[in-house]
């Protein structure tokens, strides 16, 4: 299932804050889901990772009055990935891939989170209409 997939993407994003240099992490994390959710991993991580910086510039242009640094760096991941999968991954619903990332943020972040990462995605989908 996806959801289990994101939970991998999203630990091993968490854990390249402190040790960026631990690859061998993501195969020990995914190690129980299936192939297809695998592919969707490593697709979404890669993705991420590749795109970091691009990313991270929408997410302070879409949070205003936050600089990256006051914005919750589980914050940051579940608006890394789920605007990654908005862009990348366009055979999941909109609203799936919004709530997968709210939830993960009910999970690992601070109060408030969840609202705030709605928001900032809702933006981001309403910006990406036009």
């Amino acid at each position: 299932m996806r959801t289990l997939a994101r939970e991998c993407v999203y630990k091993y994003l968490f854990s390249r804050l402190f040790n960026p240099d631990d690859e061998g992490l993501f195969t020990v994390l995914c190690k129980d889901l299936s192939e297809s959710d695998k592919e969707f991993a490593e697709k979404l991580c890669s993705s991420v990772v590749k795109n970091e910086e691009d990313l991270l510039n929408t997410i302070e242009q879409l949070a205003k009055g936050y600089s990256l640094e006051r914005i919750h760096s589980t914050d940051k991941i579940s608006l890394l990935m789920g605007i990654t999968e908005l862009n990348e991954f366009k055979d999941t619903p909109i609203p799936v891939v919004i709530n997968e990332a709210v939830n993960l943020s009910a999970k690992y972040s601070g109060d408030g989170s969840t609202d705030f990462v709605n928001g900032i995605l809702a933006e981001y989908v309403k910006r990406s209409a036009k």
